[in-house]
Protein backbone atom coordinates (compact mmCIF):
# COMPACT_ATOMS: atom_id res chain seq x y z
CA UNK A 1 0.00 0.00 0.00
CA UNK A 2 2.39 2.61 0.77
CA UNK A 3 4.78 1.70 -2.55
CA UNK A 4 1.02 2.27 -4.51
CA UNK A 5 0.92 5.57 -2.52
CA UNK A 6 4.29 6.47 -3.52
CA UNK A 7 3.48 5.95 -7.59
CA UNK A 8 0.10 7.49 -7.17
CA UNK A 9 1.66 10.83 -5.74
CA UNK A 10 3.88 10.81 -8.21
CA UNK A 11 1.78 10.80 -10.89
CA UNK A 12 -0.46 13.86 -9.38
CA UNK A 13 2.87 15.94 -10.10
CA UNK A 14 3.11 14.23 -14.33
CA UNK A 15 -1.07 15.37 -13.87
CA UNK A 16 -0.15 19.14 -13.20
CA UNK A 17 2.64 18.94 -15.46
CA UNK A 18 0.29 17.40 -18.14
CA UNK A 19 -2.24 20.51 -17.04
CA UNK A 20 0.47 23.19 -18.11
CA UNK A 21 0.43 21.31 -21.69
CA UNK A 22 -2.65 21.40 -21.75
CA UNK A 23 -3.57 24.76 -20.84
CA UNK A 24 -0.88 26.11 -23.55
CA UNK A 25 -2.06 23.60 -26.50
CA UNK A 26 -5.55 26.04 -25.28
CA UNK A 27 -4.23 28.84 -26.17
CA UNK A 28 -2.75 27.81 -28.74
CA UNK A 29 -6.18 26.85 -30.37
CA UNK A 30 -7.89 30.11 -29.59
CA UNK A 31 -9.22 28.58 -25.42
CA UNK A 32 -8.84 30.31 -22.08
CA UNK A 33 -10.22 30.62 -19.14
CA UNK A 34 -11.64 34.13 -17.58
CA UNK A 35 -8.71 36.31 -16.31
CA UNK A 36 -10.45 36.38 -12.81
CA UNK A 37 -10.71 32.97 -12.88
CA UNK A 38 -7.44 32.46 -13.34
CA UNK A 39 -6.24 35.16 -10.57
CA UNK A 40 -8.27 33.32 -7.65
CA UNK A 41 -6.51 30.18 -9.26
CA UNK A 42 -3.49 31.66 -8.09
CA UNK A 43 -4.89 33.01 -4.95
CA UNK A 44 -5.10 29.95 -3.80
CA UNK A 45 -2.36 28.42 -5.11
CA UNK A 46 0.30 30.71 -3.16
CA UNK A 47 -2.02 30.46 0.05
CA UNK A 48 -1.26 26.36 -0.27
CA UNK A 49 2.47 27.21 -0.88
CA UNK A 50 2.69 29.06 2.02
CA UNK A 51 1.20 26.75 4.39
CA UNK A 52 3.69 24.47 6.78
CA UNK A 53 4.15 21.01 4.73
CA UNK A 54 2.48 20.10 8.73
CA UNK A 55 -0.37 22.67 8.29
CA UNK A 56 -0.94 21.83 4.48
CA UNK A 57 -3.57 18.84 3.06
CA UNK A 58 -0.41 16.54 2.14
CA UNK A 59 0.78 16.07 5.84
CA UNK A 60 -2.47 13.78 5.67
CA UNK A 61 -0.15 11.96 3.65
CA UNK A 62 2.33 11.48 6.61
CA UNK A 63 0.72 8.86 8.59
CA UNK A 64 2.47 8.31 11.74
CA UNK A 65 1.73 4.86 11.32
CA UNK A 66 3.89 4.30 8.38
CA UNK A 67 7.76 2.88 7.85
CA UNK A 68 10.46 5.00 8.35
CA UNK A 69 11.42 4.31 4.66
CA UNK A 70 7.86 5.44 3.16
CA UNK A 71 8.08 8.72 5.40
CA UNK A 72 11.30 9.61 4.01
CA UNK A 73 10.26 8.95 0.44
CA UNK A 74 6.84 11.00 0.67
CA UNK A 75 8.89 13.86 2.17
CA UNK A 76 10.98 13.84 -0.56
CA UNK A 77 8.26 13.10 -3.14
CA UNK A 78 6.18 16.26 -1.68
CA UNK A 79 9.24 18.46 -1.67
CA UNK A 80 11.27 17.65 -4.82
CA UNK A 81 8.68 16.71 -6.96
CA UNK A 82 5.04 17.22 -6.03
CA UNK A 83 5.66 21.08 -4.62
CA UNK A 84 7.92 21.72 -7.57
CA UNK A 85 5.16 21.19 -10.53
CA UNK A 86 3.02 23.35 -8.40
CA UNK A 87 5.12 26.22 -8.12
CA UNK A 88 6.24 25.99 -12.01
CA UNK A 89 2.14 25.36 -12.49
CA UNK A 90 1.46 28.58 -10.75
CA UNK A 91 5.08 30.88 -12.37
CA UNK A 92 2.98 29.75 -15.68
CA UNK A 93 -0.25 30.91 -14.80
CA UNK A 94 0.92 34.43 -13.22
CA UNK A 95 3.93 34.93 -16.35
CA UNK A 96 1.99 33.44 -19.44
CA UNK A 97 -1.26 32.26 -19.45
CA UNK A 98 -2.69 35.39 -17.35
CA UNK A 99 -1.72 37.85 -20.55
CA UNK A 100 -3.53 35.58 -22.84
CA UNK A 101 -6.47 34.89 -20.63
CA UNK A 102 -10.06 35.97 -22.06
CA UNK A 103 -11.46 39.22 -20.77
CA UNK A 104 -14.98 38.85 -20.93
CA UNK A 105 -17.02 36.08 -19.01
CA UNK A 106 -18.98 34.81 -21.09
CA UNK A 107 -17.67 30.91 -22.39
CA UNK A 108 -19.28 32.43 -26.03
CA UNK A 109 -15.53 34.38 -26.51
CA UNK A 110 -13.82 30.81 -27.13
CA UNK A 111 -14.34 29.26 -30.68
CA UNK A 112 -17.74 27.69 -30.94
CA UNK A 113 -18.55 29.10 -27.50
CA UNK A 114 -22.18 29.43 -28.01
CA UNK A 115 -22.61 25.59 -29.17
CA UNK A 116 -20.35 25.02 -26.24
CA UNK A 117 -22.52 26.36 -23.78
CA UNK A 118 -25.78 24.65 -24.78
CA UNK A 119 -23.75 21.31 -24.41
CA UNK A 120 -23.08 22.29 -20.88
CA UNK A 121 -26.52 23.12 -20.43
CA UNK A 122 -27.25 19.52 -21.14
CA UNK A 123 -24.48 17.89 -19.26
CA UNK A 124 -24.94 19.96 -15.93
CA UNK A 125 -28.63 19.67 -16.22
CA UNK A 126 -29.28 16.39 -18.21
CA UNK A 127 -32.48 17.76 -19.36
CA UNK A 128 -32.95 19.12 -23.04
CA UNK A 129 -33.24 23.02 -22.72
CA UNK A 130 -32.21 25.47 -24.54
CA UNK A 131 -30.43 28.85 -22.93
CA UNK A 132 -33.70 30.77 -23.61
CA UNK A 133 -36.11 28.43 -21.85
CA UNK A 134 -33.69 27.45 -18.80
CA UNK A 135 -33.46 31.97 -18.32
CA UNK A 136 -37.62 31.97 -18.81
CA UNK A 137 -38.30 29.34 -16.02
CA UNK A 138 -35.90 30.75 -14.05
CA UNK A 139 -37.26 34.30 -13.96
CA UNK A 140 -40.99 32.57 -13.84
CA UNK A 141 -39.84 31.05 -10.72
CA UNK A 142 -38.04 34.01 -8.89
CA UNK A 143 -41.14 36.18 -9.41
CA UNK A 144 -43.26 33.47 -7.77
CA UNK A 145 -40.71 33.09 -4.80
CA UNK A 146 -39.97 36.39 -4.19
CA UNK A 147 -44.25 36.81 -3.62
CA UNK A 148 -43.46 34.15 -1.14
CA UNK A 149 -40.34 36.41 -0.02
CA UNK A 150 -42.83 39.37 0.54
CA UNK A 151 -45.82 37.62 2.36
CA UNK A 152 -43.15 35.80 5.05
CA UNK A 153 -41.56 39.97 5.30
CA UNK A 154 -45.00 41.20 6.16
CA UNK A 155 -45.99 38.08 8.53
CA UNK A 156 -42.19 38.38 10.45
CA UNK A 157 -41.12 41.94 9.86
CA UNK A 158 -43.90 44.19 8.86
CA UNK A 159 -42.13 44.58 5.37
CA UNK A 160 -44.00 46.26 2.41
CA UNK A 161 -42.33 44.61 -0.37
CA UNK A 162 -39.26 42.26 -1.60
CA UNK A 163 -36.73 44.83 -1.14
CA UNK A 164 -37.33 46.10 2.25
CA UNK A 165 -37.91 42.54 3.52
CA UNK A 166 -34.23 41.75 2.55
CA UNK A 167 -33.33 44.98 3.92
CA UNK A 168 -34.82 43.78 7.32
CA UNK A 169 -32.61 40.81 7.22
CA UNK A 170 -29.26 41.69 6.00
CA UNK A 171 -29.66 44.41 9.12
CA UNK A 172 -30.29 41.86 12.07
CA UNK A 173 -27.42 41.96 13.79
CA UNK A 174 -28.72 39.10 15.98
CA UNK A 175 -28.79 37.03 12.68
CA UNK A 176 -24.80 37.24 12.70
CA UNK A 177 -22.38 35.08 14.76
CA UNK A 178 -19.34 36.87 17.06
CA UNK A 179 -16.96 34.38 16.93
CA UNK A 180 -15.89 31.08 14.46
CA UNK A 181 -16.64 28.98 16.96
CA UNK A 182 -20.15 29.99 17.49
CA UNK A 183 -20.67 29.70 13.80
CA UNK A 184 -19.30 26.43 13.67
CA UNK A 185 -21.11 24.43 17.06
CA UNK A 186 -24.48 26.17 15.24
CA UNK A 187 -23.89 24.45 11.73
CA UNK A 188 -23.10 21.06 14.17
CA UNK A 189 -26.14 21.40 15.93
CA UNK A 190 -28.25 22.02 12.28
CA UNK A 191 -26.73 18.92 11.23
CA UNK A 192 -27.38 16.96 14.42
CA UNK A 193 -30.70 18.28 14.25
CA UNK A 194 -31.47 17.18 11.00
CA UNK A 195 -30.25 13.86 11.32
CA UNK A 196 -32.34 13.09 14.53
CA UNK A 197 -35.39 13.34 12.59
CA UNK A 198 -34.53 11.75 9.48
CA UNK A 199 -36.40 8.37 10.38
CA UNK A 200 -39.41 10.04 10.08
CA UNK A 201 -38.86 10.64 6.05
CA UNK A 202 -36.90 8.20 5.26
CA UNK A 203 -37.53 4.58 5.24
CA UNK A 204 -33.54 3.95 4.18
CA UNK A 205 -30.80 5.97 5.58
CA UNK A 206 -27.35 5.47 4.94
CA UNK A 207 -24.82 3.75 7.33
CA UNK A 208 -21.92 6.43 7.12
CA UNK A 209 -22.26 9.76 9.09
CA UNK A 210 -21.10 13.10 8.40
CA UNK A 211 -18.59 15.42 10.40
CA UNK A 212 -18.67 19.60 10.16
CA UNK A 213 -15.19 20.70 9.35
CA UNK A 214 -14.00 23.98 9.16
CA UNK A 215 -11.65 24.97 5.83
CA UNK A 216 -8.44 24.47 5.93
CA UNK A 217 -6.61 28.19 6.49
CA UNK A 218 -5.36 28.44 2.89
CA UNK A 219 -8.84 28.00 1.27
CA UNK A 220 -11.04 30.70 3.79
CA UNK A 221 -11.50 33.99 1.97
CA UNK A 222 -10.20 32.74 -1.74
CA UNK A 223 -14.09 32.29 -3.22
CA UNK A 224 -14.00 28.52 -2.47
CA UNK A 225 -17.98 27.49 -1.80
CA UNK A 226 -18.62 25.02 1.17
CA UNK A 227 -18.84 21.53 0.35
CA UNK A 228 -19.32 18.04 1.06
CA UNK A 229 -16.78 15.17 0.27
CA UNK A 230 -18.75 11.48 0.28
CA UNK A 231 -17.64 8.52 2.81
CA UNK A 232 -14.49 6.62 1.98
CA UNK A 233 -14.79 3.21 3.09
CA UNK A 234 -15.38 3.64 6.95
CA UNK A 235 -14.37 7.13 6.82
CA UNK A 236 -17.66 9.69 7.46
CA UNK A 237 -18.78 12.15 5.16
CA UNK A 238 -17.53 15.25 5.64
CA UNK A 239 -19.05 19.15 5.32
CA UNK A 240 -16.25 21.48 4.84
CA UNK A 241 -17.53 24.99 6.51
CA UNK A 242 -16.02 28.25 5.84
CA UNK A 243 -15.31 30.30 8.78
CA UNK A 244 -14.33 33.37 7.26
CA UNK A 245 -15.74 36.34 8.49
CA UNK A 246 -18.51 34.95 10.69
CA UNK A 247 -19.84 38.58 11.78
CA UNK A 248 -21.17 38.93 8.25
CA UNK A 249 -22.31 35.56 7.82
CA UNK A 250 -25.84 34.62 8.76
CA UNK A 251 -27.33 32.28 10.96
CA UNK A 252 -30.31 31.67 8.36
CA UNK A 253 -28.00 31.02 5.47
CA UNK A 254 -25.62 28.79 7.27
CA UNK A 255 -28.65 26.63 8.06
CA UNK A 256 -29.78 26.41 4.63
CA UNK A 257 -26.33 25.25 3.66
CA UNK A 258 -26.00 22.78 6.60
CA UNK A 259 -28.89 21.18 5.09
CA UNK A 260 -28.23 21.33 1.66
CA UNK A 261 -24.60 19.66 2.48
CA UNK A 262 -25.38 17.29 5.24
CA UNK A 263 -28.84 16.14 6.18
CA UNK A 264 -30.90 15.82 4.01
CA UNK A 265 -28.94 16.76 1.26
CA UNK A 266 -25.52 15.44 -0.38
CA UNK A 267 -24.74 13.45 2.74
CA UNK A 268 -27.54 11.36 2.66
CA UNK A 269 -27.86 11.06 -0.81
CA UNK A 270 -24.33 10.33 -1.89
CA UNK A 271 -23.50 7.87 0.86
CA UNK A 272 -26.76 6.37 0.02
CA UNK A 273 -25.51 5.80 -3.41
CA UNK A 274 -22.04 4.68 -2.36
CA UNK A 275 -23.75 1.64 -0.33
CA UNK A 276 -26.30 0.60 -2.96
CA UNK A 277 -25.47 -2.98 -3.34
CA UNK A 278 -27.88 -3.98 -6.31
CA UNK A 279 -25.87 -1.17 -8.72
CA UNK A 280 -22.64 -1.34 -10.70
CA UNK A 281 -19.55 -0.23 -8.95
CA UNK A 282 -19.23 2.73 -11.33
CA UNK A 283 -22.46 4.39 -9.80
CA UNK A 284 -20.85 4.85 -6.50
CA UNK A 285 -18.48 7.19 -8.49
CA UNK A 286 -20.63 9.17 -11.21
CA UNK A 287 -22.83 11.61 -10.90
CA UNK A 288 -24.30 14.44 -12.56
CA UNK A 289 -25.40 18.04 -11.08
CA UNK A 290 -28.79 17.66 -12.05
CA UNK A 291 -29.63 14.82 -10.11
CA UNK A 292 -27.56 15.91 -7.17
CA UNK A 293 -28.00 19.29 -6.73
CA UNK A 294 -31.36 18.97 -7.56
CA UNK A 295 -31.64 16.67 -4.38
CA UNK A 296 -29.86 19.22 -2.61
CA UNK A 297 -32.11 21.82 -3.20
CA UNK A 298 -35.22 19.94 -2.71
CA UNK A 299 -33.58 18.82 0.60
CA UNK A 300 -33.42 23.06 1.43
CA UNK A 301 -37.08 22.59 0.78
CA UNK A 302 -37.73 19.35 2.87
CA UNK A 303 -35.86 21.15 5.67
CA UNK A 304 -38.69 23.46 6.58
CA UNK A 305 -41.20 20.91 6.25
CA UNK A 306 -39.75 18.55 8.49
CA UNK A 307 -39.32 21.96 10.67
CA UNK A 308 -35.86 21.39 10.85
CA UNK A 309 -35.18 25.72 10.65
CA UNK A 310 -34.57 27.40 13.49
CA UNK A 311 -34.47 31.09 11.86
CA UNK A 312 -37.28 33.41 10.70
CA UNK A 313 -34.00 34.40 8.02
CA UNK A 314 -33.75 31.21 6.54
CA UNK A 315 -37.66 30.86 5.60
CA UNK A 316 -36.92 34.32 3.43
CA UNK A 317 -33.52 33.60 2.19
CA UNK A 318 -34.53 29.71 0.84
CA UNK A 319 -37.08 31.17 -1.30
CA UNK A 320 -35.25 34.99 -2.10
CA UNK A 321 -31.97 32.89 -3.76
CA UNK A 322 -33.32 29.64 -5.48
CA UNK A 323 -33.50 29.85 -8.89
CA UNK A 324 -31.59 33.09 -9.94
CA UNK A 325 -28.77 30.83 -10.91
CA UNK A 326 -31.28 29.73 -13.79
CA UNK A 327 -31.31 33.62 -14.62
CA UNK A 328 -27.77 34.83 -13.53
CA UNK A 329 -25.99 31.92 -15.63
CA UNK A 330 -27.42 31.95 -19.15
CA UNK A 331 -27.19 35.74 -18.39
CA UNK A 332 -23.74 36.35 -18.20
CA UNK A 333 -23.09 33.59 -20.88
CA UNK A 334 -26.14 33.94 -23.23
CA UNK A 335 -27.36 37.23 -23.08
CA UNK A 336 -24.31 39.51 -22.43
CA UNK A 337 -24.60 40.41 -19.25
CA UNK A 338 -21.87 42.33 -17.43
CA UNK A 339 -20.36 41.44 -13.81
CA UNK A 340 -21.75 44.40 -12.43
CA UNK A 341 -25.15 43.52 -13.57
CA UNK A 342 -24.89 39.84 -12.53
CA UNK A 343 -22.97 41.33 -8.89
CA UNK A 344 -26.16 43.37 -8.72
CA UNK A 345 -28.85 40.35 -9.45
CA UNK A 346 -27.11 38.25 -6.82
CA UNK A 347 -27.17 40.59 -3.90
CA UNK A 348 -30.56 41.44 -4.66
CA UNK A 349 -31.72 38.56 -3.48
CA UNK A 350 -30.01 39.08 -0.13
CA UNK A 351 -28.21 35.62 0.58
CA UNK A 352 -25.19 36.98 -0.60
CA UNK A 353 -23.03 40.45 0.17
CA UNK A 354 -21.08 41.89 -3.10
CA UNK A 355 -17.52 40.01 -2.07
CA UNK A 356 -19.31 36.65 -2.25
CA UNK A 357 -21.44 37.58 -5.39
CA UNK A 358 -17.83 38.29 -7.26
CA UNK A 359 -16.40 35.22 -6.06
CA UNK A 360 -19.91 33.72 -7.82
CA UNK A 361 -19.74 35.35 -10.61
CA UNK A 362 -16.46 33.86 -11.04
CA UNK A 363 -17.21 30.20 -10.35
CA UNK A 364 -20.19 31.14 -13.80
CA UNK A 365 -17.13 32.25 -16.12
CA UNK A 366 -15.44 28.85 -14.83
CA UNK A 367 -18.11 26.53 -14.93
CA UNK A 368 -20.98 27.54 -16.95
CA UNK A 369 -24.42 25.74 -16.75
CA UNK A 370 -23.50 24.18 -13.84
CA UNK A 371 -25.57 26.84 -11.60
CA UNK A 372 -28.46 26.40 -13.23
CA UNK A 373 -28.59 22.60 -12.11
CA UNK A 374 -29.56 23.08 -8.50
CA UNK A 375 -32.96 24.57 -9.62
CA UNK A 376 -33.67 22.51 -12.47
CA UNK A 377 -33.37 19.29 -10.88
CA UNK A 378 -35.11 20.71 -7.47
CA UNK A 379 -37.86 21.85 -9.45
CA UNK A 380 -38.40 18.54 -11.12
CA UNK A 381 -38.21 16.44 -8.07
CA UNK A 382 -40.57 18.44 -6.82
CA UNK A 383 -42.70 18.14 -9.65
CA UNK A 384 -42.61 14.58 -9.72
CA UNK A 385 -43.52 14.45 -6.03
CA UNK A 386 -46.54 16.56 -6.34
CA UNK A 387 -47.49 13.90 -9.18
CA UNK A 388 -47.15 10.95 -7.37
CA UNK A 389 -49.19 12.83 -4.55
CA UNK A 390 -52.06 13.69 -6.97
CA UNK A 391 -52.32 10.49 -8.83
CA UNK A 392 -51.81 8.37 -5.28
CA UNK A 393 -53.88 10.39 -3.34
CA UNK A 394 -54.23 8.55 0.38
CA UNK A 395 -51.53 5.68 -1.44
CA UNK A 396 -49.03 8.76 -1.25
CA UNK A 397 -46.12 7.70 1.49
CA UNK A 398 -43.45 10.22 1.65
CA UNK A 399 -41.15 7.68 2.69
CA UNK A 400 -41.28 5.86 0.05
CA UNK A 401 -41.28 8.20 -2.53
CA UNK A 402 -38.05 9.59 -0.96
CA UNK A 403 -36.75 5.88 -1.06
CA UNK A 404 -37.81 5.30 -4.57
CA UNK A 405 -35.81 9.10 -5.81
CA UNK A 406 -32.59 7.79 -4.40
CA UNK A 407 -32.64 4.11 -4.53
CA UNK A 408 -30.50 3.93 -8.08
CA UNK A 409 -28.22 6.47 -7.49
CA UNK A 410 -27.51 9.78 -8.99
CA UNK A 411 -29.28 8.75 -12.65
CA UNK A 412 -30.18 11.58 -15.45
CA UNK A 413 -33.79 13.29 -14.77
CA UNK A 414 -35.25 12.03 -17.63
CA UNK A 415 -34.67 8.88 -15.83
CA UNK A 416 -35.61 9.59 -12.84
CA UNK A 417 -38.79 10.97 -13.92
CA UNK A 418 -39.72 7.31 -16.07
CA UNK A 419 -38.54 5.48 -12.75
CA UNK A 420 -41.44 7.46 -10.70
CA UNK A 421 -43.83 6.91 -13.04
CA UNK A 422 -43.52 3.21 -13.39
CA UNK A 423 -43.47 3.22 -9.42
CA UNK A 424 -46.88 5.16 -9.47
CA UNK A 425 -48.37 2.89 -11.95
CA UNK A 426 -47.08 0.08 -10.10
CA UNK A 427 -49.37 1.21 -7.13
CA UNK A 428 -52.73 1.18 -9.13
Amino acid sequence: MEQQALIRWEKIAQFIDQEVINLQNGLNSGYSAAKPVVKRVVQQLDALMATSLEKSPFNALLVSTASAEYLSSMKVLLKSRLLVSLTAYRDFLVNHYLVFAREQLTVTTNPNGASCYKALLRYNTTLKRTPEQVFQLGQKTVNERSKQVVALGKEFFHSTDFSSTITHVNNMETDRFSSKGELLNFAREAVKRAGSEEHHWFGKLPKSSVVVTPFPTYQEGTGVSPNYDGPVGDKPGIYWIPLYQPEKQSRGRVEITAFHEAFPGHHLQIAHAKELGQAHQVESLILNSGYVEGWARYSEMLAEEMGLYSTQTARVLRRAWPARGMVVDPGIHAFGWTRQQAVDYIVASGSFNTEVANALVDRIANIPGQLTSYDSGGLEIMALRKMAEQKLGEKFDIKTFHDKTLENGAITLPMLKSHIEYWIETQN
